[in-house]
């Protein structure tokens, strides 16, 4: 090969690079820049809420810019990932509406499983404590702690469901505080099923629980929040695609089920022909709005809760 044509196809391996890193960059800065915030919405960033192991857990805030005397409920949002992604910056501004509702909104980063370093229940220790410090700050930020509820998609709808039925936290204490519901969407609710029903030849339920065996049938049960549901559990909503291949919604409607068997007060809202991972505006097939569906749910709960009380 002449040095000419070696000098051409140089010229065109670093031209194809550089188109290659501009595109790698563009997705980047697209990935990384967030929505503007909703009018009426202010955001703390990045609060440490756990140092666990010299690693610093963090939330962001997102608050009511304008708030009075009184007590404001409170989201825990958990994002999903497969338990090996995601972060709240990618999930935190789809709820920073609900602090137009004078809600306050903490959206949590969490321990993600590793090849090797699976993650259960270590990251539901960390959303726990995240609860834990909602509570124990609950002057600072005028919350209501009573009124503290959990919120996530997928993995994080897991979480979220773990956190409302009070399954126990392996940790150094038992966690101070509690939500009195659970929102899950998308959300897997039995480990065992979930992997024999989808057969991948890698499935990211053995990141999170390991790989030793027999697994499934130990630590794959502790981590089900189906296997959880008692007669203590607090109430769920749980919102599913109809055409979920990746979660199928019969996960939803079992958990339903156990939940009506145990007389735990519950809702399933199925979106028809929706795919895994929809947010809470869902584009397809059809345009919907979730918001006003979790706060009619979330308000019924305060509402029990305050006759309860009474």
């Amino acid at each position: 090969m002449s040095s000419r044509t070696l000098a051409y196809f140089r010229g065109v391996g670093w031209i194809a690079a550089a188109v290659a890193t501009t595109f790698v960059w563009a997705r980047s800065v697209e990935k990384t820049t967030e929505p503007p915030l909703p009018e009426g919405v202010t955001v703390v960033r990045d609060v440490t809420y756990r140092v666990i192991d010299g690693r610093r857990l963090a939330l962001d805030l997102y608050l009511p810019a304008e708030s009075g005397p009184e007590l404001r409920p409170t989201i825990v949002a958990v994002h999903g990932g497969s338990w090996v992604g995601g972060s709240k910056r990618d999930y935190g501004p789809q709820f920073a509406r609900f602090a137009k509702h004078g809600f306050v909104v903490a959206v949590v980063d969490y321990r993600l499983a590793r090849p090797g370093a699976p993650s259960w229940d270590k990251a539901f220790e960390d959303v726990a404590a995240a609860v834990d410090w909602l509570g124990d700050h609950a002057e600072s930020y005028a919350i209501d702690a009573g009124r503290l509820a959990a919120i996530g998609t997928s993995a994080g709808g897991m979480l979220a469901a773990h956190l409302g039925l009070g399954t126990p936290v392996i940790g150094d204490k038992r966690p101070r505080h509690h939500v009195r519901a659970s929102v899950c969407l998308s959300t897997p609710t039995s480990l065992a099923k979930l992997i024999t029903r989808r057969s991948l030849q890698h499935d990211p339920v053995l990141d999170l629980i390991g790989h030793a065996p027999g697994v499934l049938e130990t630590r794959g049960w502790d981590a089900s929040p189906i296997d959880h549901v008692s007669a203590g559990s607090r109430p769920i909503l749980l919102i599913h695609g109809t055409d979920d291949s990746w979660v199928l919604i019969d996960q939803a409607r079992e958990m339903r089920d156990k939940l009506e068997r145990m007389g735990i007060p519950n809702r399933l809202i199925e979106i028809v022909g929706a795919r895994h991972g929809f947010e809470l505006r869902v584009e397809a097939p059809s345009p919907r709005d979730l918001l006003p569906d979790v706060l009619d749910f979330l308000n019924e709960v305060w509402r029990e809760r305050a006759s309860d009380a009474a």
